[in-house]
């Protein structure tokens, strides 16, 4: 049993407020359910700092799937703010104290970084933080559009909320680089002086977070606001990007949340589909599991759910080595989100429509796992741009990824021919030239998933993930490329038929005893898994009757 198993039933009750009252965003109730994954999970400063397995795992642990404003908060809370003020607390006791204050929610933390009109092009912000004669210095937004985009910093719950702020230091009227200022930005009740937080609409139908635009101006912060020293020994834009390195951890842990995002789906899924009958031309009853359209999308998912799980823990040891370059650690970062949030939407996409009309319901969890990870794709990174700028590196062999444990595998052989082919365009014409932006940058999506597909077939054999499981993801990956397999003479079409269907056969036995060691049965609350469920559901929702006869 998992620690937070006894937080399910309160987080139930509380979750359920948003779906039988929908005009009742209980925001607040989010920042209390952060507080309490992190009060279960029970990280210290260390932990966060040195990547433990606890802070890890905390990012892997269904309940973060129960409520994606409670995950986004959490994350913010821990990895982004305590994660960057931590490098910080040598000699300073009151960065310290406001990180502990932080960790035990005593404080609210929040980190501006991107503005409205800066986003992957944030090393180009507007806000400005100049020095002042007296060793302090003047936080300024010049205009609505080097706002602060994002972090929700309006006041909650009566406790102070303290910002990691980036903005372009100004000496004597010359810029010396974006640094780090801890900034208070509200004391629970009210926003400081010369801060405003706007608040935006809720985003889709993903879980409440009181998303800002957040401008400062001319809000004067003493000279301990700095987060380091006025003068660096490195370049500028290194600086920098050493000091949001966090942002590359959140890459990691955010896109985590797909590994038991994956496992509720498929749970869930499995179990409507088991229930869920339908009556034959001679009146008996089946299970609309026993059909191949129902099962494909469900194996592939639980397929997925496992062999990615086996890959997310190569990854994490890989990012977490210090003697590896940052490059690579970023690209293994960055690799690993591409692929985890893609097959997650992917997967919540097909699994949701086999639900037919119980799946488009958030209440029922799978297309709501699907729309919080449309912000996570979104979150530390767009996809597109961090693979353009991974592949492009790996292309130019500035670094590599770890090599292929099985080069004759199919999807070994994939990504050689990717990178064969990218490269020699690459050496013809350059890396900046038309044909490589009209060729190679629209695929370089297609390079990075890949590479990863490739290394999460490996880490799936050498973690002994069931041969049937392996073979439907080998499936899942090939049926995206078929084109160039049957092209290089690997696989036709037919074969790849007879490779899914003999995986399913083989996998059909199996398949109740993998769905229940998934573990996730105590933190489904979708009302569709059972007809206990859905009367309870149905009790609880309004109910219209009456004795009135309509006339015409």
């Amino acid at each position: 049993m998992r620690p937070s198993e006894t937080l399910c039933n309160s987080f139930h009750d509380s979750l359920s407020r948003r779906h039988f009252d929908p005009t009742n965003p209980a925001n607040e109730d989010s920042y209390l359910r952060a507080q309490e994954i992190a009060r279960i999970h029970g990280l210290t400063l260390d932990d966060i700092m040195n990547l433990s397995p606890k802070f890890w795992d905390m990012h892997i642990d269904p309940i973060i799937c129960t409520d994606g404003a409670a995950t986004t908060l959490l994350t913010i809370q821990y990895n982004l703010v305590a994660g960057t003020l931590g490098g910080f607390v040598s000699g300073r006791e009151d960065i310290r104290t406001l990180v502990d204050d932080i960790i035990n929610f005593r404080t609210i933390g929040q980190f501006c970084l991107t503005e409205i009109g800066h986003g992957l092009d944030v090393s180009n912000m507007e806000t400005t933080a100049t020095l002042l004669v007296d060793g302090g210095f003047e936080l300024h937004t010049p205009h609505q559009g080097a706002a602060k985009f994002m972090p929700p910093t309006t006041p909650v719950l009566g406790r102070p909320c303290f910002a990691v702020v980036f903005a372009q230091l100004m000496v004597a009227g010359c810029p010396r680089g974006i640094r780090p200022f801890v900034v208070c930005l509200n004391d629970g009740f009210k926003m400081s002086p010369g801060i405003s937080a706007t608040v935006i609409p809720l985003r889709g139908s993903s879980a409440p977070v009181n998303h800002c635009l957040t401008t400062f101006h001319h809000v004067t912060l003493p000279s301990s606001a700095l987060l380091g020293e006025i003068d660096v020994s490195v370049p500028p834009r290194l600086h920098f990007l050493l000091s949001i390195w966090r942002v590359a951890v959140g890459t990691l842990a955010l896109s985590s949340v797909a590994i038991p995002g994956l496992h509720l789906a498929s749970h869930i899924a499995y179990r409507y589909s088991i229930r869920r009958v339908v009556r034959g031309h001679d009146g008996s009853s089946v299970p609309i599991f026993s059909f191949r359209t129902q099962q494909i999308p469900i194996f592939t998912a639980l397929a997925q759910a496992l062999v990615l799980r086996a890959f997310h823990q190569e990854a994490i040891k890989l990012f977490a080595d210090d003697e590896l370059s940052p490059f690579i650690r970023h690209g293994i970062a960055t690799a690993f989100k591409t692929v985890v949030v893609r097959d997650l939407l992917s997967s919540c996409s097909a699994l949701s429509e086999r639900c037919g009309a119980q799946g488009l319901f958030s209440f029922n969890q799978i297309i709501a796992h699907h729309d919080e990870m449309r912000g996570i794709a979104i979150a530390k990174g767009d996809i597109v741009v961090l693979c353009i700028c991974l592949a492009t590196e790996l292309l130019l062999e500035k670094y590599s990824m770890p090599p292929s444990r099985d080069t004759h595998s199919l999807l070994a052989l994939h990504e050689k021919g990717l990178m064969q082919k990218y490269k020699s365009i690459i050496v013809d014409s350059g890396h900046r030239s038309a044909k490589f932006a009209s060729y190679g940058l629209p695929h370089c999506e297609d390079i990075v998933r890949a590479i990863v597909y490739r290394m999460a077939y490996d880490a799936a054999i050498a973690a002994q993930v069931p041969q049937s499981l392996i073979d439907l993801f080998v499936c899942h990956v090939v049926k995206r490329n078929l084109g160039w397999y049957v092209e290089h003479q690997l696989l036709s079409s037919e074969e790849l038929e007879d490779l899914e269907d003999s995986s399913i056969e083989r996998s059909l036995p199996h398949i109740a005893k993998w769905v229940a060691g998934l573990d996730v049965g105590s933190y489904v609350t979708a009302p569709m898994v059972s007809d206990t469920a859905w009367a309870d559901f149905l009790s609880r929702l309004q109910k219209f009757e009456g004795k009135v006869t309509a006339k015409l």
